[in-house]
C-alpha cells in the first residue's frame, strides 16, 4: 500500500496516542507547513501554471485541514502549541541538498511525494489502531485527501522532469527511511520509533 523505505511499527500508536493533545498540535503544525510549501511551490515556479493552479487548490485544502485539527484540539481544551524547525523535514531537505544533481522543483515536487505517503501512512495507522473512537474517525476522514496529494505531487514529478523522476525519487525514498527511522519517538505526526528499545522493555 506504501512506497516506502521504512515502514512504521502499528505499536508507534500506542507510544504517541497517550499526548492526544501534543499529538494534534504538531498535526495542525503539519497541516500549515503542507499549505506554506504549496504555496512557496507557486511563487517559485510561476512558468507552470498547471502547477500553480493546482497547488493553490493543496494550499486551500490543507488549510481547511488545519482548521479542522484546531477546532479538534481546542474542543478539548488544548490549544495549537509554538513550534520550531521539524527535524524530519530540515533533515529530508539537508539530505537531499548534499545529494541533488537535478532541478531544485523536482526534489521539492519528490520529498513533498514523500511527506505525504509518509502522512498518509501515519494517519492510516492512527485511523486503524487508536483506541480514541472520535480521534480515530477525524485520521479516517483525511486518508482520501492525503492519498491524492501523495499521487499529485508524483504525478508532476513525473511530467516535468519525465527521464529522472523515478530514478530521483528512488534515491529520496531511501533518504527518508533512514531519517525517520532515526528519530526519537515523540507525539508527532514524523516521529520516529526505537523498536529495540520496545522489544527490550
Amino acid at each position: 500500500m506504501f512506497r516506502l523505505a521504512w515502514s512504521t511499527p502499528p505499536e508507534w500508536v500506542a507510544r504517541v496516542e497517550h499526548a492526544p493533545l501534543a499529538l494534534l498540535s504538531d498535526h495542525a503544525h503539519c497541516e500549515l507547513k503542507a499549505a506554506a510549501s504549496a504555496q512557496a511551490l507557486i511563487a517559485k515556479n510561476t512558468e507552470h501554471a498547471d502547477l500553480a493552479l493546482r497547488m493553490a487548490e493543496v494550499a486551500v485544502e490543507e488549510l481547511e485541514h488545519f482548521r479542522t485539527v484546531v477546532g479538534v484540539l481546542r474542543g478539548r481544551g488544548g490549544a495549537l502549541a509554538s513550534q520550531d524547525e521539524s527535524p524530519y523535514a530540515a533533515a529530508l531537505h539537508r539530505g537531499a541538498a548534499a545529494s541533488r544533481n537535478h532541478p531544485l522543483l523536482l526534489d521539492r515536487l519528490l520529498l513533498a511525494h514523500l511527506i505525504e505517503e509518509r502522512s498518509l501512512e501515519r494517519f492510516h495507522l492512527l485511523a486503524e489502531h487508536l483506541a480514541d473512537a472520535r480521534l480515530a474517525a477525524l485520521y479516517r476522514a483525511l486518508l482520501p485527501s492525503e492519498a491524492e496529494h501523495r499521487v499529485l505531487f508524483l504525478r508532476f514529478a513525473r511530467e516535468l522532469f519525465p527521464d529522472t523522476a523515478d530514478a530521483r525519487a528512488d534515491t529520496l525514498r531511501e533518504l527518508e527511511g533512514r531519517v525517520i527511522s532515526a528519530l526519537p519517538c515523540a507525539p508527532r505526526i514524523h516521529s520516529g520509533f526505537d523498536v529495540a528499545e520496545v522489544r527490550a522493555s
